[in-house]
């Protein structure tokens, strides 16, 4: 099947596992760049994620190694520049589902932002307090003989 890359299968109503791409220089795992939502993608059990590294590794070696080394070079070039590209967006993902789970993040605010600075001092008052209350359920805070 052939999907141009600026098409996004989110649509489908489909999840996807794999998605390799091939091509006469070689192969490889294109997931990430379809699938960017875990709930768009359903478990990769079919092997392990060494296995297929192996294997798309195998077919590129197969399928490069009639070509002159200056263009085996600049592909190997292009592969580089393309998992460091895979590598950004799987970091730039991760630290924005991140930053939605941690306070202040999106998901913390809900439908509608607070504006009223009174409600913001109360909403800080109440995770010190939390916070405190948990420092205090240590083990040096506990009446003698239950800490030890």
């Amino acid at each position: 099947m052939y999907q141009s890359k600026s098409n996004s299968f989110s649509g489908w109503r489909k999840k996807l596992s794999y998605c390799i791409a091939f091509s006469a220089d070689g192969c490889a795992d294109v997931t990430r760049r379809y699938v960017r939502d875990a709930a768009s993608a359903t478990k990769r059990n079919r092997c392990s994620e060494g296995e297929l590294i192996h294997i798309v590794r195998e077919i590129k070696a197969m399928r490069r190694k009639d070509m002159d080394k200056k263009e085996r070079f600049t592909l190997m070039s292009e592969d580089t520049r393309e998992d460091e590209e895979f590598r950004r967006n799987v970091i730039e993902s991760l630290a924005f589902t991140i930053s939605r789970i941690l306070p202040g993040g999106d998901a913390s605010k809900g439908a509608s932002q607070r504006s009223d600075p009174d409600a913001q001092k109360a909403a800080e008052a109440r995770r010190e307090a939390e916070i405190l209350r948990a420092r205090g359920r240590g083990a040096h805070n506990l009446p003698r003989g239950q800490g030890q």
